[in-house]
């Protein structure tokens, strides 16, 4: 891999390495007229291009950023991007005024996901998810976790993380698999015959993942049941995340932080002792305003959160049915807009704490020692990103130090 001289950035702002949390997380790292090197795909330099030249060695490929700014690419540390079938139909008998009962009773909701997951061959699979990997790579997302939990049953759900682990070498986005097999019940089953097939499968599966995750809540899965299926993935090398806290608070939360989850997402409904568990903890409260936005419920309360001094990430939910966007950008206005956040906490929960959701610290940061990640913009202010919102932002997106895309014409 050639090294890379960028030369010309208006702007650099970016998170500061470390762990911060509190107010500390508004103080963003910020650069005017700088230039950074990469080498084998690291940062090495950052700063005023006479002492970027010091450590350059050989002839590096230059970049002309032309007075764009730059900031770190978006980690999206929560995903159901592999799926079949389309549900814009729903969404428009919903916008009419259908109920999600009246969805269901046409055979719509979770169930027609499942059968058209079901129903596509694995290539298929691929290929629906390849294209949706592009539109996330243009709107500048460098890293994507990806659960499973559409197939309900051994063999879909074991397809859709073979297509994840296969679409790691084929594209560019770094891609991390969560096996979400305890998703829903699916029809025709009990959820203790079903609880019995995903607590086998796990052994089977765990090669293919890296993190276990259930949907803990009503009508779903319960505290203790969610715990048996965390367990036993722990006991197979799959560390534990949860969705918990969507629309009930039955518990999760403080379940998930006795195992030492990763991270706890959804939050929309959370107590003030929940709140303070979080902030006591090292697990990540990811946090998916798209969600809110898409179903008109509660965001979850960012503000207290932050400061609490938790640690928060913010992602997509990118799924057919609950957060249909695949747009870190809009995330972050409506972060900004509906749950009180500073543009510069929306901009670390999007890089740096979503690569602390996923373990991945070497990403989210522009700095020496750091994977070359980052965005040049069509911009030269990075608050543009949640500021004029609805927009692209993204001209620029550069992977492991090599540009993967580049706006044309």
């Amino acid at each position: 891999m050639p090294n890379l001289l960028i030369q010309n950035i208006s702007q650099i702002a970016s998170p500061k390495p470390g762990v911060y949390r509190g107010p500390e997380l508004r103080s963003l790292n910020i650069y005017e007229n700088v230039a950074i090197y990469i080498s084998d795909g690291m940062i090495k330099a950052v700063g005023p291009i006479s002492e970027v030249m010091e450590q350059v060695e050989g002839h590096p490929v230059i970049l002309d950023a032309e007075g764009k700014s730059a900031v770190p690419g978006f980690v999206d540390s929560h995903s159901h991007l592999v799926f079949g079938g389309n549900r814009a139909d729903e969404f428009a008998m919903r916008s009419a005024g259908m109920s999600y009962e009246e969805i269901a009773e046409k055979g719509g909701g979770i169930v027609s996901t499942v059968e058209a997951t079901r129903n596509a061959s694995k290539e298929e699979l691929k290929n629906l998810a390849r294209i949706r990997l592009q539109k996330a790579l243009k709107q500048g997302i460098t890293t994507m976790e990806i659960k499973s939990g559409y197939g309900l049953d051994p063999e879909t759900e074991r397809k859709m993380l073979e297509v994840i682990h296969e679409l790691k070498e084929e594209q560019p986005i770094e891609l991390i698999a969560t096996f979400l097999g305890a998703h829903a019940v699916p029809k025709h089953s009990s959820k203790e015959e079903y609880m019995e097939e995903v607590l086998a499968v796990i052994p089977e599966i765990a090669g293919l993942a890296e993190y276990c995750d259930v949907f803990c809540e009503k009508g779903y899965f319960t505290v203790e049941e969610a715990r048996k299926v965390l367990e036993k993935g722990i006991e197979h090398g799959l560390k534990p995340k949860l969705h918990t806290n969507q629309f009930n608070d039955i518990g999760g939360v403080e379940m998930a932080i006795e195992l030492g989850a990763v991270s706890v997402d959804h939050l929309e409904v959370l107590s003030d002792e929940d709140v303070q568990r979080l902030s006591r903890s090292e697990t990540i409260a990811t946090i998916l305003p798209g969600v809110s936005y898409f179903l008109n419920i509660p965001y979850s309360p960012a503000r207290k959160l932050l400061d609490a001094g938790a640690l928060v990430s913010l992602a997509t939910d990118f799924n057919p049915g609950s957060s249909m966007t695949i747009s870190m950008q809009l995330l972050m206005s409506m972060a900004c807009t509906k749950m009180g956040m500073a543009v510069e906490e929306a901009l670390c929960c999007s890089t740096q704490n979503g690569a602390k959701a996923l373990e991945k610290n070497k990403l989210g940061v522009i700095a020496p020692g750091f994977q070359a990640d980052m965005l040049l913009l069509d911009t030269d202010n990075y608050k543009d990103l949640a500021y004029f919102f609805g927009e692209n932002h993204v001209h620029t997106v550069i992977k492991k130090g090599a540009k993967v895309w580049e706006l044309r014409g």
